[in-house]
């Protein structure tokens, strides 16, 4: 849930707000000191192995995953790997399966090695707490990217730890339908978890959304999707082969 949230996808924006809307792409500009956001997304998760695999990506940065294993069609994902010029992999083992196809392999700390937040589906934020220290030179996630970002001379990842790039975060969300302006590390230590939207910093937190049935659409209506064509085009069972085995998985899901 909470990747979504920071626009951990290629068509979205941080605070829910769409790449593809221009006053969207505005305040988020304006909100990080300036610059140009382009308008076209760039690659899904499976088109960027394919764009390696036809030469247009030269390079990939994989973190918090695991492409040789969890992708479709992992004879491409290697082959594609192989192709690449240069393929940094940040991971928490060296035993990952990507991990013997890295140019570069960045050593990540794991969950109980760094301080952070995780949002569950419904909502619910939690503060997860450091309980031991990491091993040798590994980092959390979040810091081996602003060390590279400062490394490069790029502006605004001046940060000292964790709480400050949360604290960002939650004053780009305010005042949209996701707002946790009010909630910071120390509520969630000295509280405990809160539900989404904490529009305040005495805010308790919203167990329930829509209760004043306006959602979150251009009408305030809510809509239901029913499509009548909808028809199962994979292989029909008969009475040899009854079974449908369902992965529960959608390919591009993400």
């Amino acid at each position: 849930m909470g990747g979504r949230e920071v626009g951990g996808m290629d068509s979205l924006l941080a605070a829910h707000k769409n790449l593809g809307n221009p006053k969207h792409r505005k305040e988020v500009s304006d909100f990080w000191g300036g610059g140009e956001i382009q308008a076209e997304p760039g690659y899904t998760a499976t088109e960027m192995f394919d764009a390696l695999d036809e030469g247009k990506l030269k390079a990939i940065w994989i973190i918090c995953t695991n492409p040789a294993v969890s992708m479709p069609n992992v004879k491409k994902v290697e082959r594609a790997l192989k192709k690449a010029k240069f393929v940094v992999v940040q991971d928490i083992s060296h035993n990952s399966e990507t991990t013997k196809f890295a140019d570069l392999l960045l050593p990540a700390a794991g969950w109980l090695e760094k301080e952070g937040t995780m949002t569950n589906s419904e909502r619910r934020i939690s503060y997860l707490p450091k309980v031991i220290d990491a091993p040798g030179e590994a980092l959390p996630d979040a810091e081996i990217i602003w060390r590279f970002a400062q490394a490069m001379g790029y502006s605004g990842f001046d940060y000292n730890n964790s709480s400050e790039v949360y604290d960002e975060h939650c004053l780009l969300t305010k005042g949209t339908d996701i707002d946790i302006s009010g909630l910071s590390y120390e509520r969630l230590i000295n509280e405990g978890s809160f539900q989404w939207p904490v529009p305040h910093k005495t805010h308790k937190g919203t167990p329930r959304l829509f209760t004043d049935r306006q959602f979150f659409t251009n009408d305030k209506k809510a809509h239901f999707n029913a499509p009548s064509t909808l028809y199962n085009k994979s292989e029909e069972t008969d009475n040899e082969y009854p079974l449908i085995l369902n992965s529960g998985r959608v390919r591009d899901q993400w």
